[in-house]
Order: C-alpha cells, then structure tokens, then sequence
C-alpha cells in the first residue's frame, strides 16, 4: 500500500503522537500519518501545518527569492522566505504582457501601482483599482474590507512560490485565453493541475500607526511600500502581519492542504500577559459587534475609517489550540510565539487516513474537514471577517469552486488577463 507518510519522512515510520520542532526551514512534504490511523487525524495535519508556517517565516538567505538561511535560526531578522517569493503583481500584468520568467528576478515598476522596483525582500501592497488589495475575497468576488482600532485598513497580498510561478509562466496562465475550457461532459480531474509541492499564500497586513505600543511589539513588523487610499501616492510605512493563509499541494492531498493563522491580539479574550487591548476590537465588554459588514468597498471610505468591533463567533478547536500552544512554547523569544493557527483543512476519506486521496476527489464541504455542521473555526478573522457562520464559504470550500478550471487557486482565474474580479453587490453602496 501506498502511504503517504513514508515519502513525508525521510528518517522513517510516522510518529504515533506528532513530535514538534521549529529547527528545520524546510516545507514539510506531506502530512505525516501513522500507517493504520483511522481516526481524524487532527493532531497530524495541525503539526504539518505548524511546520509549513516555520518554514515560510524563516530568514531568507540574503539575495535568494523563496530560499532559507539555514545558518540563522527562525527568529533572526530579515526578510521572510513567503516575502520573497513572487507577488500577484509580478505575473499578473495590468496590460497582459509576459512576466520575466527568472524567478529570483523582481518585475518592473511599471507591473505594480506604486512604481516601485523592489529590492530583494522589499514588499508592494498596493492595486491600480485601489480596491483589490484591500477587499476581502469572495466566491471570485470581493467583499467588504475589515479595519482596524486605528483606522486603517487591512491589506492582503497574494505570493506563489518557484515551482507555482514557473508552471504559470510556462503555460501562459497569466492570459485568460491559455486558460483550458472545460469539456462536457466535465471530467473527474481539473483541467489545470499545478506541480506537486507548490505553494501559494495570501498575507493581511495591516499599518502599525496609531496601534499601542505594547500591541505593536507583540506583531511582526517590516517596512512596505503602501498606496495612500486619500492620495494614492505609495509611501514606506510600517506594516503587521495580521493573518496568513498557507496552501501546499502535497503527494497525499493534491486538493492542497489549507492552513490559516492569524496574530493572537486580534480580538478578544486576552492571552496571559497580553495588554489587553486588541487590532480589532475595543475590548469594551458592552462593544456592538456588527453581523454584517458597515464598511463598502465601492466608494471606498478615506483613513481614517471608523473602525467596528470583531468577534470570533466559532472557537477554535480545542485540538487545534493545544497543538498552538506546543509551538508558541517552541517559539518563546521570538515574535512568532503570537501567532496561532486558527484551522487546518484537508481532503479525506474514511479509512486509513496515511493512504494519499484521490485527486478526482473534490474540496467539497462532505469531504473536507471540519465537515458539515462544524462546531469549530474554519474562518480567518483578518481575511474572512463576515463569513465565520457558514462552512460552505470556508478557505477550502471556496476554492472547490476553482477546482476543476484552475486547480483550486482563484487568484488566477480571477486576474488572469484581462482580469475578472468585480466588487459584490454588498460591498457597494
């Protein structure tokens, strides 16, 4: 039988009880199972997921896009390997033309709406519309942006890494019409298929100005190049990391595995020896907390915007925060002990859950945990604030429906040449 575990770890057979590290800079290869475990294998995929979170937050090695200094441990400073990897911007022109296909290579100022060639390790969050970067995605739609208690918005950038980047280039996926039709009757696999072992992410980062000093320390910070909304002039500012959401597509799951942290100050309760105030929320005790987003998209309100209280309406897994707890206890010392991985998804079947599924196997809610009726998180606040009360709008139930024309990731049916991502109805007013 096949196991994918065996190809996950190269010293030999899957720990019964996962063992963490925050040593290694290298992306797992695949979760790591027990051949015969049959039950969820919860803890597994949180610990693939702690480790795939290590390795992306690792030092870069100076001047090598996507590569680890392996001489520096993971709290040493520095731009972050997911920094260098490949932004949105660099493949996906505003006028359609071909991306220089060197990886290690930054693109002209000219692809990106500061108009800025970056250096090694700097960071662009900015869109021509002004809205791409700042609305939160929907179904191939953007919805309503989140703020924070300073009034300035919440900015996501799309990375992809060498093997992702080379696949899109190489195949012209950046142009809409190198994208292959679907047939009908629809096949069982997609008709893009991205190499095995890429990897995409998606960033919140959100300005430190007008946040509490002691919040401030407990963030990862760098300096970005930042698209004003009241100018549109681009600036340096210091900037958070708010949330981070992970996919790799691995051997055993080739519908990706999706994992999602956010910073542990976003919204209440307080940790121990946090300061008690928080990026979104007031931490008033009688503060109204919205259920639907008051902010539009289109107009665009100016900074700064009346920020509005966020509240985590599904905890997280109990599971989920133990396997936290084990890392953050690794992590002591540096910055990234407040961080927290808020779910793991993942494609299953019934079974021994060591033996790889089947990529004909859809990201459907019914094959993915945490399943129908979940009782725990499968939203990220920082990045998909209004859609904790349905699973079937979760990370990986939304991106099922990019399964079968793009593999999974909407970031490139949406900007693929010309580009196709509109604001929802309810994200204007």
């Amino acid at each position: 039988m096949l196991v994918a575990a065996v190809s996950a770890c190269a010293q030999g057979p899957c720990p019964a009880v996962p063992v963490q590290t925050v040593t290694s800079s290298k992306m797992p290869v695949d979760v790591c199972i027990p051949d015969g475990y049959t039950p969820v294998p919860m803890s597994f995929f949180d610990d693939f997921s702690w480790r795939a979170f290590v390795a992306m937050v690792w030092p870069a090695a100076p001047g090598k896009r996507g590569v680890a200094d392996n001489a520096k441990g993971v709290g040493a400073p520095g731009p972050r390997v997911f920094e260098t990897y490949k932004s949105l911007w660099e493949i996906f022109h505003p006028d359609g033309s071909a991306p220089n296909p060197d990886f290690q290579q930054y693109e002209a100022g000219v692809n990106n709406a500061c108009k800025i060639t970056p250096k090694f390790g700097e960071l662009v969050l900015a869109s021509f519309s002004g809205i791409d970067d700042i609305g939160q995605a929907g179904n191939g739609e953007l919805l309503g942006p989140l703020v924070g208690q300073n009034g300035k918005y919440v900015r996501t950038l799309t990375l992809y890494d060498a093997a992702l980047f080379k696949d899109i280039v190489g195949k012209k996926y950046y142009l809409r019409s190198s994208l292959p039709p679907v047939p009908s009757p629809r096949p069982d696999l997609p008709v893009v298929s991205f190499p095995t072992g890429s990897v995409s992410l998606k960033a919140a980062w959100i300005e430190m100005a007008g946040l509490p000093d002691a919040i401030r320390k407990r963030y990862y910070t760098r300096t970005a190049f930042v698209k004003n909304v009241n100018t549109g002039e681009c600036s340096r500012e210091v900037v958070g990391l708010a949330g981070l959401h992970i996919a790799v597509k691995t051997p055993g799951r080739p519908q990706w595995i999706w994992s999602s942290f956010e910073q542990i100050d976003s919204v209440p309760p307080a940790r121990p020896g946090a300061p008690g105030s928080f990026v979104f929320h007031s931490g008033a005790k009688d503060a109204k907390v919205p259920t639907e987003n008051p902010l539009s998209l289109v107009p665009l309100a100016k900074e700064p915007v009346a920020p509005f209280n966020v509240v985590r309406t599904t905890p997280i897994h109990p599971k989920t925060v133990l396997t936290s707890y084990q890392y953050q206890e690794l992590l002591a010392g540096t910055v990234w002990k407040n961080y927290q991985l808020v779910v793991t998804q993942w494609s299953r079947l019934d079974g021994n859950q060591a033996t790889p599924v089947p990529a004909t196997l859809n990201g459907s809610v019914v094959n993915t945990f945490p399943g129908t009726g979940a009782f725990s998180a499968f939203a990220n606040l920082t990045m998909e604030t209004f859609q904790q009360d349905r699973v079937q709008s979760g990370c990986m139930s939304c991106h099922n429906q990019a399964r079968m024309t793009v593999d999974f990731l909407w970031s490139v049916q949406d900007h693929a040449f010309p580009p196709k991502f509109f604001p929802a109805e309810s994200a204007a007013r």
